[in-house]
């Protein structure tokens, strides 16, 4: 009876999960880009920033595009550990102190991490997001899959590079419920 109970279970598992999943594509598929001035959207995923001393962080994001020139990320590390709230305005980023909003220069991190925070082109990721990956500023970006999400074509993983630093993003999943186009 535990048996049967069992396999039940598991099979509905496997069917919820399937009903939810992200189709991983090509780059040939029939769906469209979201246009580039898209915004309302959000996504959860991991990234894995690697430096010349090939010392490499990883950490969970969440990242919202509120306004095409508002993004707001939460940085958490395993299990949440370390949670820290960023906004780029323009090309501005701030971290948020207590509610208050700061310069990141004022962020309680080692230089190291401070100065990786700003190298990194958010406004141009924004657009690799969306699946525009210009190389630009020099940076070299490829997208390495795609997936289909609400009808779009978006990627899933991504890859920068820029002399001694390199990005690699996993997009989990994608939140369109607010998109605006």
């Amino acid at each position: 009876m535990i048996d049967q109970g069992l396999k039940l279970a598991s099979l509905l598992l496997i069917l919820v999960l399937n009903g939810c999943a992200i189709t991983s594509v090509n780059d040939d598929t029939g769906a469209q880009k979201l246009p580039r001035n898209s915004i309302g959207w959000s996504f959860q995923g991991k990234a894995a920033v690697t430096q010349a001393n090939a010392k490499t962080n990883t950490v969970n994001l969440d990242w919202s595009r509120l306004e095409a020139t508002r993004d707001q990320l939460r940085l958490s590390g395993p299990l949440g550990s370390g949670a820290l709230e960023l906004w780029r305005e323009d090309e501005q980023l701030f971290w948020l102190d207590g509610g208050l909003q700061k310069p990141l220069e004022t962020l309680p991190v080692d230089d190291e991490v401070v100065a990786t925070l700003t190298t990194l082109p958010l406004n141009l990721i924004s657009a690799w997001l969306m699946g525009y990956h210009d190389s630009t500023d020099g940076w070299q970006v490829k997208i390495t899959q795609w997936q289909v999400a609400g009808g779009w074509q978006l990627p899933r993983k991504i890859e920068a590079y820029r002399d001694d630093l390199s990005v690699r993003l996993v997009v989990l999943k994608w939140n369109l419920e607010a998109l605006q186009q």
